[in-house]
């Protein structure tokens, strides 16, 4: 069976659309519609002369209502400390930029991820898309999925979920060929949001996942910062406070914490240390001045298999009460818990149990 040049099967795109056509024309609806508010939101408040006037309460509101923001409970929580770490002078200019700006996209995108805090790759790609429909995809793991699921080859999609401008670059020239060659047999697809809707459908009612390429069904290495902001994402999405490179004791830090109020038991906290690379000596002996800390039940490191597995071996020798309180998760496990945890806020959102409310003026 021989695939187009973007990489698409049009066999595969056939046997999806006629159900994909029957979900627009039924709960497909309410999507559209609420894409449409968004779109009106993003024509009212990022207009160029509107971004430098944006406040605190349109951010506050951006964040509600973004999709990438959708795995977040306490969405007030990102504001405050997207306030608090970048400021809302920073914030204006770097949208502006990003929007409107004249330097290269790769250039803006990236700057947007290094200046606002927790701006990561889906949200900028998402708020881009809002912003031009025609000219930007949206980044994410639904995307990706439904690319690999329609035979757009592993090795033209980029790996990582928070990608660079410059991929960020090579995905929008990648999608806009997937989209016109669909467009050949479906005109319907005049834009990338509605291929959004497509790949979207495709990533949640497949029947059978991507094969992974031959030797790469575990991780071999990845983005600290990134992982520190999924164990937030996490956290908060099962409904615990979290705090980023939260200080247990002076000179005493750990990468993220988890806390949560039981009745009768006070406050309990599950500290996680992300481990990429440097000693694990200096890392074991950091958790254990953690562990000092009474209202820490866990201490978590977050690595690789062959990371935790090293780990396990060094703090075999070390007490019972110590090695008792040492969790180990693996940052493939991170990634699948976060997917079903998107999967289920994704169900609820079906069943009207999740809503997304957009301020209407009268």
């Amino acid at each position: 069976m021989e695939n187009t040049k973007a990489g698409i099967n049009q066999e595969t795109v056939e046997l999806y659309m006629p159900d994909f056509q029957t979900f627009l024309a039924m709960e497909g609806k309410e999507w559209q519609q609420e894409r449409n508010q968004k779109d009106a939101f993003f024509e009212e408040y990022f207009t160029k002369y509107a971004m430098d006037s944006l406040d605190e309460g349109v951010l506050r509101e951006l964040i509600h209502i973004l999709w990438a923001f959708n795995g977040w409970t306490n969405k007030d929580w990102l504001h405050e400390q997207m306030m608090l770490k970048s400021g809302l002078p920073t914030i204006r200019s770097t949208f502006k930029k990003l929007l409107y700006g004249a330097e290269p996209l790769a250039e803006r995108f990236d700057d947007m991820r290094n200046n606002i805090f927790m701006m990561g790759a889906a949200c900028i790609s998402e708020i881009l898309t809002h912003f031009n429909h025609k000219k930007y995809p949206i980044w994410n793991s639904r995307s990706r999925k439904g690319l690999s699921i329609l035979g757009v080859h592993e090795t033209h999609l980029p790996k990582s979920a928070q990608i660079s401008g410059r991929q960020y670059e090579e995905f929008c020239s990648l999608v806009e060929n997937v989209r016109t060659e669909i467009a050949d047999k479906h005109p319907e697809f005049t834009d990338l949001f509605h291929l959004d809707f497509f790949l979207y459908y495709i990533s949640t009612h497949a029947t059978s996942e991507p094969a992974p390429p031959a030797g790469k069904g575990t991780t071999e290495d990845f983005d600290h910062d990134q992982t520190i902001e999924q164990i937030l994402e996490l956290g908060d999405g099962l409904g615990f406070d979290v705090q980023k490179e939260y200080n247990v004791a002076r000179g005493c830090r750990v990468d993220a914490i988890w806390r949560s109020k039981v009745a009768n038991l006070g406050t309990i906290a599950y500290a996680f240390e992300v481990h990429r690379r440097g000693s694990r000596d200096s890392a074991i002996l950091n958790l254990q001045r953690v562990r000092r800390d009474p209202s820490i039940q866990k201490v978590i490191v977050v690595s690789i298999s062959d990371e935790l597995l090293a780990f396990r071996e060094e703090i075999s020798s070390l007490d019972e009460s110590f090695r008792k309180s040492v969790g180990y998760f693996n940052v493939d496990d991170l990634r699948r818990s976060l997917e079903s945890l998107e999967q289920l806020k994704d169900i609820l959102h079906t069943l009207g149990l999740l809503r997304v409310d957009m301020h209407q003026d009268s």
